[in-house]
């Protein structure tokens, strides 16, 4: 058995977004090809798209009121459930560029060993709530002024 992790990219005022659709589009996509079992846990806003797509989370990572909920939170969270499975291979799904790599990094700091698939193209979100997601660009900036600064970005609040 193994692991699915889906990590949302840009909130929207309202989900999901685009990219969260594509990446349950790829999550559906990679749970098809694997055929065995393989226990899905996505963030909130990836599960949403997955029930358009007939496609269910096993266990669904949510925000506590007032609270952002990041990639370390969802990882942890994860962790949790797949331990309780038995569970030491996880593939994480999340936007290829730049927000996969770190993810990777975070499934391998839970001490799973990381399957890498392809995700494909996500794209960017020009009207999401987070000014980091909107373009390549500032995803970049942000990057850099978290490498710098060790200060992560966030909203105050996350509308579910």
């Amino acid at each position: 058995m193994k692991g699915l992790v889906a990590f949302s990219f840009a909130l929207g005022a309202e989900e999901p977004n685009p990219c969260n659709v594509r990446l349950a589009e790829a999550v559906k996509r990679i749970v098809e090809a694997e055929g065995s079992q393989v226990v899905v846990v996505a963030q909130w806003e990836v599960a949403r798209a997955l029930e358009t797509l007939s496609c269910q989370a096993h266990h669904i990572v949510y925000s506590e009121p007032n609270v952002y909920l990041n990639s370390d939170m969802v990882m942890t969270k994860a962790a949790d459930w797949f331990h309780g499975y038995h569970i030491t291979e996880v593939i994480p799904v999340a936007q290829p560029f730049l927000h996969l790599p770190m993810c990777r990094q975070l499934v391998r700091r839970h001490s799973f060993t990381v399957l890498k698939r392809r995700v494909g193209w996500i794209g960017f979100y020009g009207q999401s709530l987070q000014w980091w997601t909107r373009d390549p660009i500032r995803l970049l900036f942000c990057a850099i002024l978290f490498k710098l600064t060790g200060h992560r970005f966030h909203i105050r609040k996350e509308k579910q």
